[in-house]
Parts: C-alpha cells; sequence; structure tokens
C-alpha cells in the first residue's frame, strides 16, 4: 500500500467525514491506481476510520438541521455519496428525526403567514418548495391554513 494514497486519504478524513464513493472519486482524480484505492479504502474501514454508516448518520443530522425533508436527503445520499438503499434505509430507521417538527420550522422561516388562509397561488408556491425541499405532503399539509398558532 502507498504511504503517499494513504496520507492522502488520512489527510481527507481528517477534515470531516466521507463516504467510500467519494473518497474513491477523489482518489480517482489524483490518478492513484486501483489496487491502491481498494487498498486504502479497506485498511481505513478496518481501523474504522472510514465507515459509511457513520457517514450517513451524520449526513442525515446536518442536512435535516438544515431544513431537508427525508426525500431529498434520500436522494443525496443515493445519487451524489454513493450510499447503498438499504444503509439509508437503516440509518432512517434507527434516527429519531421528527420530520413533521422540521416542516413546521422550514414553515416558520420561510412563510410566516402559512397559517392564515391562502390563495391558490401562495398555497401552489408553499407546496413547491415543501416537495423540493424533499418533504412528504403529509408532513406539512394539516399546518398549511390551519389558524393555530406555533
Amino acid at each position: 500500500m502507498s504511504s503517499l494514497a494513504l496520507g492522502y486519504v488520512v489527510n481527507l478524513l481528517a477534515r470531516r467525514e466521507y463516504s467510500e464513493y467519494e473518497i474513491r472519486c477523489k482518489m480517482q482524480e489524483k490518478a492513484f491506481t486501483e489496487l491502491e484505492i481498494e487498498q486504502v479504502i479497506a485498511h481505513c474501514q478496518q481501523k474504522n476510520w472510514q465507515s459509511d454508516r457513520r457517514f450517513a448518520e451524520n449526513y442525515l443530522r446536518f442536512r435535516a438541521q438544515k431544513g431537508f425533508g427525508i426525500n431529498r436527503i434520500k436522494q443525496e445520499l443515493r445519487q451524489l455519496k454513493g450510499i447503498s438503499v438499504e444503509l439509508i434505509q437503516e440509518t432512517i430507521e434507527q434516527s429519531e428525526i421528527d420530520w413533521a417538527e422540521i416542516a413546521l420550522q422550514v414553515l416558520h422561516k420561510k412563510f410566516p403567514y402559512f397559517q392564515e388562509q391562502q390563495d391558490v397561488k401562495n398555497k401552489q408556491k408553499i407546496w413547491r418548495y415543501m416537495l423540493s425541499h424533499g418533504f412528504y405532503s403529509e408532513d406539512f399539509s394539516d399546518y398549511l391554513g390551519s389558524y393555530n398558532k406555533y
């Protein structure tokens, strides 16, 4: 195993968590051989320096805090970070995130008037925003035009 390759990956992991897919892509950009990539990733996983499970848990928490819903986070983990569907599902099931509460916080921040009666155009705007941020309609539809105070 190349000490240069190991040093590169350890330097990356010292700054933040990376998925295996991200490390693989970064190493390919730096023209490391496939053998070096495999050896370094296996070594880092064996030492528990890199873990896709830990990465997925951290990413889920971080993106939820930023106001994104479960659909968007699942898509990002799968398509951008290369996490398996099974691992994503396990991580979500083990998390204790209240998605309806996050949806309510996003509504309060982005649309402070959401509890008032809305015309069709504004309601569509709110729905588009919330769906594009990955929330299920069940997470927020009960709050729209409900006249309840937070």
